[in-house]
């Protein structure tokens, strides 16, 4: 128990411990988009799935399909409640689908995990290559606003900083309205 109490108080916030709070969070017939990669290494452990359309995750290793696949699972399942579990690179490659769920108000949570950059690709660097030179893989200088951006394309969005904020993902899972929850975690590689 040691172990998990210093995950739920660190800051920024653990990505495991974001991880088992979204699906502690998700209303029994959610629909769950994980596109979270090295964020979301728990969840299929976490996460029953007693229901063949309700968890769709990792598309054959190619990043940022999960936004925009989650569009598509809200419009073909209207009446449930859709949570896309995104990292904030792959949030990058098709962020202009949040529109699209702003236009149709679909029922969709998006949970962008943002370390900064693009943790998966600088994982794969240092253990293919044993390379730590990150070039263009980090949002600085500006830092990429997934809250503001989200405003900008017709979501209410907001963003959460440290473990104790976390409480609100139950209610903003069952919003009917389509939202952006930006979670600030560990950039540690």
């Amino acid at each position: 128990m040691g172990q998990i109490s210093s995950k739920q108080q660190r800051s920024p916030i653990d990505p495991d411990w974001l991880a088992l709070n979204v699906v502690e969070a998700l209303p029994a017939d959610a629909i769950l988009v994980d596109e979270g990669l090295t964020s979301s290494r728990y969840i299929p452990f976490l996460k029953a799935n007693k229901d063949r359309y309700g968890y769709h995750a990792l598309a054959s290793g190619g990043i940022g399909w999960g936004l925009p696949a989650s569009v598509g699972v809200s419009l073909a399942n209207p009446a449930r409640r859709v949570v896309c579990y995104s990292g904030d690179g792959s949030a990058m490659y098709s962020i202009q689908s949040l529109w699209t769920a702003a236009h149709h108000k679909l029922p969709l949570t998006a949970v962008v995990v943002n370390n900064g950059g693009y943790r998966i690709i600088k994982q794969r660097l240092r253990a293919f290559h044993d390379d730590e030179r990150y070039i263009g893989m980090d949002f600085t200088d500006p830092a990429v606003d997934f809250t503001a951006i989200a405003r900008g394309l017709g979501l209410e969005a907001m963003r959460i900083d440290s473990p104790d904020k976390l409480d609100v993902l139950p209610s903003a899972f069952d919003s009917r309205n389509p939202k952006l929850i930006e979670v600030m975690v560990d950039q540690t590689v």
